[in-house]
């Protein structure tokens, strides 16, 4: 191993070893504060800022948001943690300290946690559906196998912990169930609890079951969701470049940057205004050759079908540049067309001017959905002779997907057309082939909320298995909901309205920092509870082992073994792990959105089994 490597494999026991150094601290301080008579109470200016901030939520949660991506940003040894993970380790450590030293406990309603945790989801999935759909083409097998390995491990693990320490009434059910993020998982538990299905022993009551249940839940959640967001920056710094994979699997699937698909909501931001980013530009000629003389437009957009006559100036007035307009010795002509192109047009028009803005002719960059007659069934090049002159073809789309677009193509009906153009022109093009799809900064609010609505209908889904509520859950509906939608898009980009990505990510971002923050500052209570109860040996030691073991060895069956693109493992072992932080984490650490591609199918598959064997880990544990 490098010396750099292990700098960093350093850096990053020192902050695992700083939590716990952290945890234990508290710990030593609550056991010191039970002989003491008084409880604790806020004092001194720290104590009155606590105090302030836990009557005022909504400062408290955006000065978390704001201090986890200031911490997130930090660069330590060549590592960082990121903002999610910094975000809920300063929660957490505002509210243990809060809770030990000042006896103040956070409690932020859980449904704000709730309406940002879907936004997030939904957000997700708006961005990856089409890659999702060739993703589980390709590789459908091996993420169900992930999404039933890890829950297998993380069973064999949990029995070996039970065997080992023999916990107290339900800590088992809330270690298995925290240590694998699933909150579904606890609600199993707990019906296993109240149904009477699990069994107890003499002296124990269901309501201390489920006290441990909860308690072990909390402080196990927080751990597991701080550190395997750490564990996803492991493979990197063992030379996994795992950046490399993602963009490998980009080209297989054809997902270039440079062509974003259709109702993406970045399709107008790498092809669009001013036209520096494409191959085409403007320019001002004067006529000085005799051999254009009594040339009409017409003849020259039949002769040169590549180069468009956009502006006609002569003796100080502008023309429209219409078909039947003759050019005259010392007219001034705007030309439009790739630069190649122009650079010659010197030599045979004649000296170029400047006097003249034609800069401001007001190109534009859109997409155009074909669905009328005239267009439909012609070649690309009889478009560039007849409706399309003028214009720049960047990209052709077909059923969601890009496809080569030379003179020879035939439009199809249904086709998306990108093409950059005067407004003009482009008006011409959509009164002849169909509907046009500009840039927009503004976004669809219906499509968000009815998109919202619909995934929390299909989370609602349920069928019962004896005393089992088997759910996909809001999350897993919302993400499904969204990757529906954004792979219609690609088909019909005019489905829903403007979705630009600049707002897709705001809420992406948002949503889940916020969520992280309201879990970190709500649990600081549950885990003094869990020190005080004695219950801090089994508790930490079920959370690395249950927690970590299973996917730690998922990640080399799939990259050894299974062969799997290593990008796509990163978010095939969060989903199987239902760790929604970790697949963030996994985009950070790969510059990409590929970890989102697998991580929908295994967290579903995972959230199922899981929710099923916290049941059972309830009835023996």
């Amino acid at each position: 191993m490098s010396r750099t490597r292990r700098s960093q494999l350093a850096a990053l026991l020192g902050i695992v070893f700083g939590l716990g150094a952290m945890t234990a601290a508290y710990a030593q301080g609550t056991a010191g504060a039970e002989a003491a008579a008084p409880a604790p109470h806020p004092h001194g200016i720290f104590g009155s800022i606590i105090s302030g901030l836990s009557h005022q939520p909504f400062i408290t949660l955006f000065l978390l948001v704001a201090g986890g991506y200031a911490l997130g940003a930090v660069k330590f040894k060549g590592i960082t943690l990121g903002a999610t993970a910094s975000t809920l380790i300063i929660a957490l450590a505002v509210s243990l300290w809060g809770a030990q030293r000042f006896g103040i406990q956070f409690n932020i309603p859980e449904f704000a946690s709730t309406i940002f945790f879907n936004l997030f989801m939904f957000s997700v999935g708006m961005k990856v559906g089409p890659q999702f759909l060739t993703g589980l083409r390709r590789d459908a097998g091996k993420f169900i196998f992930m999404g039933l390995f890890i829950p297998a491990l993380s069973l064999a693990t949990i029995f070996a912990i039970r065997a080992i320490f023999h916990p107290a009434p339900g800590l088992v059910p809330g270690i298995f169930a925290g240590a694998n993020t699933a909150t579904p998982g606890i609600g199993a538990a707990q019906a296993a609890f109240t149904s009477g299905a699990a069994k107890l022993p003499a002296g124990t009551n269901v309501g201390e079951a489920m006290s441990n249940m909860s308690t072990a839940f909390a402080f196990t959640y927080c751990i597991s969701m701080v550190l395997f967001i750490v564990l996803t920056k492991v493979p990197d710094m063992f030379g996994a470049n795992t950046s490399k994979a993602a963009k490998e699997f980009e080209a297989k699937v054809g997902a270039s940057s440079d062509s974003p698909l259709p109702g993406a909501g970045d399709e107008f931001f790498s092809t669009t205004l001013p036209l520096s980013r494409i191959p085409v530009t403007i320019r001002t000629y004067e006529i000085e050759n005799p051999k254009l003389e009594g040339i009409s437009l017409g003849q020259l957009r039949v002769a040169y079908p590549d180069v468009s006559v956009e502006q006609v100036f002569r003796g100080g007035q502008v023309m429209d540049a219409r078909d039947e307009v003759v050019l005259k010795s010392h007219d001034e002509v705007t030309l439009y067309g790739q630069i190649s192109r122009l650079i010659r047009a010197a030599t045979q028009i004649g000296p170029e001017v400047y006097e003249h803005a034609s800069h401001e002719m007001g190109a534009q960059t859109v997409d155009v959905v074909v669905h009328k007659g005239q267009a439909v069934g012609r070649k690309l090049g009889d478009l560039a002779k007849d409706v399309g002159h003028g214009l720049y073809l960047n990209a052709m789309f077909r059923a969601g997907d890009a496809i080569p677009h030379g003179p020879e193509v035939v439009v199809h009906k249904g086709d998306v057309l990108r093409v950059t153009g005067t407004r003009w022109r482009i008006k011409i093009l959509e009164q002849e082939t169909g509907s046009v799809i500009e840039p927009s900064l503004g976004t669809d609010i219906v499509t968000l909320a009815l998109g919202l609505t619909l995934g929390a209908l299909v989370g609602m889904i349920t069928v019962h298995v004896g005393h089992i509520r088997l759910t996909l859950g809001a999350a897993v509906g919302l993400l499904l909901v969204g990757i529906a939608l954004s792979t219609i898009r690609t088909r019909y980009p005019g489905l829903g309205g403007p979705y630009p990505e600049p707002a897709r990510q705001l809420i992406e971002d948002l949503g889940l920092n916020v969520f992280i923050a309201i879990l970190g500052i709500n649990s600081g209570a549950g885990v003094i509870k869990a020190i005080q109860a004695g219950a801090l040996t089994p508790i930490l030691v079920g959370c690395m082992v249950v927690g970590f073991i299973p996917p730690i060895i998922a990640w080399f069956v799939g990259s050894k073994i299974m062969k799997m693109n290593l990008a796509l493992l990163l978010g095939a072992v969060s989903g199987g792990r239902c760790n929604s932080a970790g697949m963030r984490a996994s985009q950070e650490a790969t510059h990409s959105t590929v970890p989102a591609i697998s991580y929908p199918a295994t967290f579903a598959i995972s959230n199922i089994v899981l929710t099923l064997l916290s049941y059972v880990m309830a009835m023996v544990g």
